[in-house]
Parts: structure tokens; sequence; C-alpha cells
């Protein structure tokens, strides 16, 4: 009744050891009430009407309807444009460079490089900026770039430092004066080559105005720096640059505007780094390694703005804010003290441009009577571009190329751990995490010595096989794809094992007899055994992309492929690769029938020697059991490649596979999974369709005895020590069943973990 009053209970407290008395307000009917009466305590006339709270409530559902109808259709043309993402960045290339700038700190290059005039550089070409910068100190570099307008600025730049002085140098190319350029153009062109003369000719006839706002980055740094900035309240940064402002009082305005500038983050995450990143020749792939962290764009914003000196040492940033380089803010080749260095070297030589890509560069190098030698690779950031495949075929044709002794490696990601198996096999040190480079926008750059990798990364086959083979017809696949789905209806169990059995070592028929296991699992492949390579290379999709995560010592290697069949994951290494980098292959199966096809395609490839077929069943851990298998602690490589999921005891494999492996071995799974890696907890309603959906696929497989695996599956090695070093995940077709796409995926571990040293180098880097 109190309360119905508009009265409280009285409530006490004490203060200053005083007891004070207190009555207690009621909220929320105390300001209703009052809400409702004028100033002399009368009804209010004006108070809300049914009608009108009926207006406010349609009004408000009519801004809620426009606002989910705005991101709804946003979201659609952010799915699309993710699908032709990377296709617009391969049309920009021959249009025009992409890069205007090289967008690469070469600061930390040179630091942990330490170049000199011994070294031998191949890198990639982008704006030059960098290129030059290493020609300063000695090194002669070789500069590769598939987008022949990038090697037409290289040109031009060359041309420039062999033909003008450096007022006229850092006219052109620091101020920006593109009617000296003009004038000069013409004794430059005798230094270039008839492409580079093309491009520039038309670009100069077409308005060419400013190096700094050109090309697809310049376009895009333009429309934020000059466009946006001002629009959003930022135009503060360009006055203070232009007034010469002192560092610390910009950090200072920089923390009044933090707010703001988090904000603009993360709409920049949002919405605007899908759409832009093409125009920064920026590929959806190299946008996915950052996808598992929070606030990408606020990061780099804190970075740069916030650590970095932009009024007397960011030149990427103050550059593109600006729109041209100032005597003191400026790349080093733009230095009027470095100026003679480097047109020394530039006449000597040291600088030699290729079109085309790394491999190709590598590729011709090797067909040369006496190939270069390379004494340091700087990648960049490109390698983030690539799968494992392309990562491992490059280092591949690079690693004969590298000077054994004084070799090393170097390259830059958005990711902050080595994120390509080729890259984590290798002992690397990271030597920034992106407090140093000041474009902020890598979280990391790693550095490895050839002669401390311990690994040699090898080629992949060419094509699927050694031989050309003959495509399944429809009606074969269907017929293939019969036998399999209704193998569990049928159930024609057959206690027999082929004679093949008495040729191979390991399990004897009598072994075999009792195994019930052998017995379903013969009975599943004898009729479809010469089928078996051509139906399934369009069904296990992670076969290839294993053989290129596989770790490869540079000693001799013994490997254990466990349910290896018809020893098809043999033909993803040439003949010649098996002959000189493996001592003995182990082909292990619990099939005779795809026992007796590995054995053809052994001997008509005429490695016998090295390749041993093992009839046995993995599991069993009994001493007839291991009598078998190979001697414990022999292999270096231990793998299943879809064998796994196939084994009723998967602990008991594993097992056996961690006590047949050396002290360094790794085990490797290459199989179908029963669900992603893991979940993103800002899509629940996906994430419950997805769990629906792989339920599905799950209790299909189950019926044909593949059991997908969890993702605990390898908690057991983890236990024993042996770490993930590769773990990936993606979903694969089916034949004959569009529906179903299963989560396939790799599993890599080795006994000592990840082979990287992720020492972070804490300098501080000064210009020189």
């Amino acid at each position: 009744k109190k309360m119905q009053n508009g009265n409280a209970p009285n409530t006490s407290f004490r203060r200053n050891g005083l007891k004070v008395h207190h009555k207690r307000k009621t909220m929320g009917l105390h300001r209703s009430q009052n809400f409702l009466k004028n100033s002399n305590g009368e009804k209010k006339k004006d108070a809300l009407t049914v009608i009108q709270l009926v207006a406010f409530v349609i009004l408000d559902l009519i801004t809620m309807g426009v606002a989910a109808t705005i991101w709804f259709f946003a979201g659609i043309f952010l799915w699309f444009f993710s699908h032709i993402h990377d296709y617009l960045l391969v049309k920009l290339v021959g249009i025009s460079y992409l890069y205007n700038v090289s967008w690469e700190d070469p600061r930390v290059d040179r630091t942990a490089l330490n170049l000199s005039d011994e070294d031998h550089v191949i890198t990639i070409a982008s704006a030059c900026d960098n290129v030059l910068d290493f020609i300063i100190d000695g090194a002669r570099v070789t500069a590769v770039d598939l987008n022949n307008c990038q090697l037409a600025l290289c040109e031009l730049k060359r041309a420039a430092i062999i033909e003008l002085n450096f007022e006229d140098f850092f006219a052109i190319f620091a101020e920006q004066n593109v009617p000296l350029l003009k004038e000069k153009f013409t004794s430059l062109t005798k230094h270039m080559n008839e492409d580079a003369i093309a491009f520039w000719e038309k670009s100069l006839q077409n308005g060419f105005k400013s190096f700094m706002y050109s090309g697809s980055s310049g376009w895009l740094a333009y429309g934020l720096f000059r466009m946006l900035f001002p629009v959003i309240g930022f135009g503060w940064v360009r006055r203070s640059l232009i007034d010469g402002v002192d560092n610390e009082h910009f950090h200072e305005n920089f923390e009044k505007h933090t707010r703001t500038f988090e904000w603009v983050a993360w709409v920049a995450d949002s919405v605007l780094v899908p759409i832009c990143a093409p125009l920064a020749g920026v590929p959806a792939a190299q946008l996915d390694l950052g996808s598992d962290r929070e606030g990408n764009v606020a990061s780099i914003i804190h970075r740069v703005f916030g650590h970095t000196d932009l009024v007397n040492d960011n030149y990427f940033f103050t550059g593109y804010i600006l729109g041209y380089y100032t005597k003191k803010c400026c790349p080093r080749y733009l230095k009027e003290e470095h100026y003679d260095a480097l047109k020394e070297a530039i006449n000597n030589n040291k600088l030699e441009l290729f079109h085309g890509t790394l491999a190709d560069r590598f590729r011709m190098d090797a067909r040369q009577e006496t190939p270069p030698v390379y004494t340091a690779a700087i990648m960049l950031d490109h390698l983030d571009w690539m799968d494992d495949a392309g990562v491992n075929e490059e280092l591949s044709l690079l690693w004969p190329l590298l000077d054994d002794n004084k070799g090393r490696v170097l390259w830059r990601s958005f990711s902050s751990t080595p994120h390509r198996a080729a890259l984590r096999w290798m002992k690397s040190t990271r030597v920034d995490n992106g407090t140093n480079d000041r474009t902020g926008m890598y979280w990391g750059v790693w550095y490895a010595k050839k002669s401390d990798c311990g690994n040699h990364p090898e080629l992949n086959s060419d094509g699927l096989f050694w031989e050309e083979q003959t495509p399944q017809t429809f009606a074969q696949k269907l017929a293939t794809g019969v036998q399999i789905v209704s193998f569990p209806v049928i159930n024609m169990l057959k206690k027999t094992v082929a004679d093949v059995s008495q040729r191979l070592p390991g399990a004897t028929k009598e072994n075999l007899s009792d195994n019930k296991h052998a017995q379903k699992i013969e009975a599943f492949y004898k009729s479809q055994a010469k089928a078996y390579d051509s139906f399934r290379e369009n069904f296990l999709h992670a076969r290839k992309h294993f053989a290129s995560c596989l770790p490869l010592s540079n000693n001799k290697i013994v490997w254990i492929d466990v349910g290896a069949g018809t020893a098809r994951n043999l033909e993803f290494f040439p003949i010649e690769t098996l002959k000189r980098r493996f001592e003995k292959i182990y082909i292990l199966d619990i099939s005779p029938s795809l026992l007796e096809i590995a054995q053809e395609r052994v001997e008509s490839a005429g490695l016998s020697d090295i390749v041993e077929l093992v009839l046995a069943d993995f599991t069993d851990l009994s001493d007839v059991g291991i009598a078998a298998l190979p001697e414990a602690n022999s292999a270096d490589i231990v793998t299943f490649s879809y064998s796994l999921s196939m084994i009723p005891d998967k602990d008991a494999a594993l097992t056996q596979a961690m006590r047949l492996l050396k002290p360094d071995g790794a085990i490797g799974v290459a199989d179908f999974f029963a669900e992603q890696e893991k979940f993103d907890d800002s899509k629940p309603i996906s994430n419950v369709l997805s769990k629906v959906y792989d339920t599905g696929c799950r209790l299909w497989f189950k019926q044909d005895g593949v059991h997908l695996l969890h993702n605990n599956r390898f908690d057991i090695l983890e236990e024993n020590g042996i770490e993930a070093v590769c773990s990936e995940r993606f979903r694969g077709s089916v034949p004959l069943l569009p529906f179903l796409r299963p989560w396939h995926g790799i599993w890599i571990g080795r006994k000592n973990g990840l082979m990287v040293d992720e020492q972070i180098q804490e300098k501080v880097f000064s210009d020189e």
C-alpha cells in the first residue's frame, strides 16, 4: 500500500558514526506519476495518447525495418563481392601497376639480413623502392614481377638514376614534378625497354599527374586520405604534417581522437576492407589470415598514428597523406647522401629486372649451364597469397639456388605464425611482430637460414599421376558408386585372403583368417580395386595437399604409409625424388586386393628396391602384430591418408605409429573430419545449421564403415609430446552426390613440436 501511495519503506545507514534515516524513492512508478503531472500537481493534458504511442511504435518498427534491410542487402553485396574479389585483383594486373609504393619496410629487412656487397638478393620488384634500398648497401638484386606495369615503374626509376642529377630526380619522384618528367622523358627512354616506354608514353599522354596517387593503391590512398579523412573529422592529420608539428604533439592530438578512430576502424574492418582490398593488392587469402583476430584496422591505426614518427620517419603514410615526400621524410633512395652510391650501383648493373613469377625465374636459372647462387631471398608478403602447394613449389625451386652457408630467406605475413606447412618446418625467427615495421600492417616478419632449417622442400609431381590415366566414364563412376553404397546392404563378407598374401611380408593368410575387420575391408575393396584410384581422385581431396605439407629432412627418409592401399600416394612425388630422398618406403594395408594393385605400380616404376609392401593389421599390438611391422623408432614419417577414419581402434593405430616413430619424427593424417576446426561465435545460427548438416554427413559415411574424425582425435598424440604443426579443414564434394560436402583436412604433428623459434627481437631501428 505504501508503494501504491508513492511512499517507500524507510532505510537507514551510518555516516560518521551517526545513524541517518533516508526515505528511499521508488523508481519506475515514482517517475511515471511525476511525468503525468505538471508543476501544479495536475495531470498533464499533453501526455501521450494511445494513438500517439502506437504511432511512435510504428515509427520505431519502420526504422528497424529500414536498418535491417540496409544491412541485409549490404550482407548480400559483401558476399557477392567476396566471390569476385580475386577476379578483380587479377584484372587490374596488366592494366596498371597496383603498388605505387613498396608497402614493406626495408629497414626491418636490412636489419635482419645485414646485407653487403657480397649478397645476391632475389626479391619481388613491386614499386622498386625496397630494391633500390638494398642496392645502396652494395647488394646485387634480381627483381621479379608478374605485372609488367610494375616493371615499367622500375625501368623509369632506373633510367632516371642513370640520367638525372639528384635535384631533378628528387623533384620528379619525391615532389611529384610531372612537368619536369615530361621534359626529361625523351632522354630517359634510351635506358628503357620498349614495353616501359610504351606504358609511360600512354600514361603521360592520358594526363598522369602524380606518382603518389597513381596505380590502384594510389587511387585508394587519395580516396582515403584526401577525400574521406576531411569528411570524418581527420583533416587535422594533414594540417599537422604540413605545419611541421613535433611528433610528441602529434601523438597527443591522436589520443584526443582515439574514440573516433576506433569507430572508423570498426566500419573499415566490417565493410571497407573487404571492398577496397583488391585496389590495395590484397587477395582474399591474405585477409583470411587475420580473420581470427578482432580489430585488425584498429591495431594498425594505433601502431601507425600512435607509435611511429609520421613527421620525420614514416614516409609510407606521410607520403600518402601529403601527396608528396619531404627531404626529411622519404625513402632512403631519395636521400641525397645515398644518391652517388645508388648511381654507381645502377651503372655497374647491380639491378636486373625479370618479367614473370619467382617460380618462372627459378626454373630459368636452373636450366642455365652455371646457375646463379642467391644469398638472400626476400619474399615480401606474397607467400600469404599462396596455398601449401604453391609455397612448397616456390621454396623447392629456390632451395638448390640458395647458398648452402650464406643462404637465408625472409618473408612477412598478415598471420602471427608461419601460415603454411613448408614455412612451419623451417627453423625460423620472428624478427618483428608489427611493432617496428612502419607500415604497421604485418603481424610477423620471419627469417630463416638454410643451414639451420633441417628441412629440404621438394617438388610434388606436376600431374596427378606418373602416366596419363584414362578417366572414368559416368557409367563407370555410377557402377563404382553403387558398389560402395550397396555394400552395407549386401554385406557379402568373404573369409578369403588373396594369393598375393603369400608374396608379401607381414601377416599371413592364417593371421588374418579370424580378423573380422580384415575380412570386411577385403570384401569391400576386392570388386573395386582396379577402379579405386580413378574414382577416388575426385573424392579424397586432401591427398595432394597432404603431400605438399609433409616434412622432408635433409637426410634420407623412412616413410611408413598406413592404409596406403594401391600406393597411390607415391605418385604425388616424381620417381626421381623418391629414389633420391627416401631410404625406405613401407606401403602397409590390410587388403590384399589393393596391395596387388600397389605391387604393379611399384614394379612398373622400378621402385622395388626402396618400396616394401606389408600386409598387416596396424592396430595389432600383440607380438605377432608387431613382428609383421617395421622396427620400432625406425620411421621419419608415419602417415594415414584417408585410412584412420576406417580403422576401428584409432587409439591403437596412433599408439602403434608413435612406437615406430624416430625421436624427431612426424605423424600425418589426411582424412574426413566430423566438424570444422573451430566455430565462429559471432554466427550462432550458421553454427547450428552447420552442425546439423555435418551430423547428416557423419551418418551417411558411417554406413560404409567410415567414422569421421573429431577434433579431439589427436589428444592421445599431444599427451605424448607430439605437437600439432599443421591443422587445416575445408569442404569437398563427393562424386554423384552434389548435396554431400563433408569436411576434409590434414593434421601433422612432430615429436619435438614446431620447428619454429618465435623470438621477437625488440630493436629500435635507425634510418641508417
